[in-house]
């Protein structure tokens, strides 16, 4: 019996860049399906007393020199935003909304290059439509929903509910079996997600 693989992410991480690369190989391998949750990890942080690694500024440097290692052993590009430490909130928002309408794959599609390859400033809602747009969702639409109460609410609901189930940054893995659910943390830990994915 295949296995289901939620995964909360935010387009402002790195990490969840890079896992969002290699899921589609762990999943064809394993016959998984991903089910992506878009959260606000900033949120969640604030939620569980955690903190950003580049705020320690020793293990900043280090963090990212680490995920250059692995963009290089992936065989993908990872780029340093230039535009640093944005607000990610519209994007996360659209995520969200694209979400409940299934659709986010294809805005990730979309987001993640832009973010990590392109270094396009996601807080800014002319580049938000650009991508909008490109990921073939009617961008008018989502940025004025955006602003509303209600998608507002669902990107919080999603990160409220990864604090509840123990997670504390992104990426946050958690995979179902026939009884509960297994939950890992960061892509330097998908051979485990892999092999929890691959296991009777």
């Amino acid at each position: 019996m295949s296995k289901t693989v939620e995964i909360f992410f935010d387009f402002l991480s790195p990490p969840s860049y890079l896992a969002w690369t290699q899921m589609p190989g762990i999943l064809a391998r394993t016959g998984a399906t991903a089910v992506w949750r878009p959260m606000f990890t900033i949120g969640l942080h604030e939620l569980t007393g955690n903190r950003s690694p580049i705020m320690v500024p020793n293990k900043g440097k280090w963090v990212m020199r680490d995920l250059q290692r692995y963009a290089r052993r992936y065989g993908v590009i990872l780029n340093p935003n230039p535009h640093g430490f944005i607000n990610i909130l519209p994007a996360g928002r659209a995520a969200a909304l694209a979400e409940r309408e299934g659709v986010v794959e294809q805005l990730m599609a979309e987001a993640y290059p832009a973010m990590f390859v392109d270094g396009r400033d996601l807080a800014d809602l002319d580049v938000l439509r650009d991508i909008l747009t490109n990921a073939g969702l009617d961008a008018d639409r989502y940025l004025q929903a955006i602003t509303s109460d209600e998608v507002k609410g669902m990107l919080k609901n999603n990160t409220q509910e990864a604090a509840d189930r123990g997670a504390f940054g992104a990426p946050t893995f958690f995979v179902h079996n026939e009884v509960d659910e297994e939950m890992f943390f960061g892509q330097d830990r998908l051979q485990f997600v892999e092999e929890e994915l691959s296991s009777s």
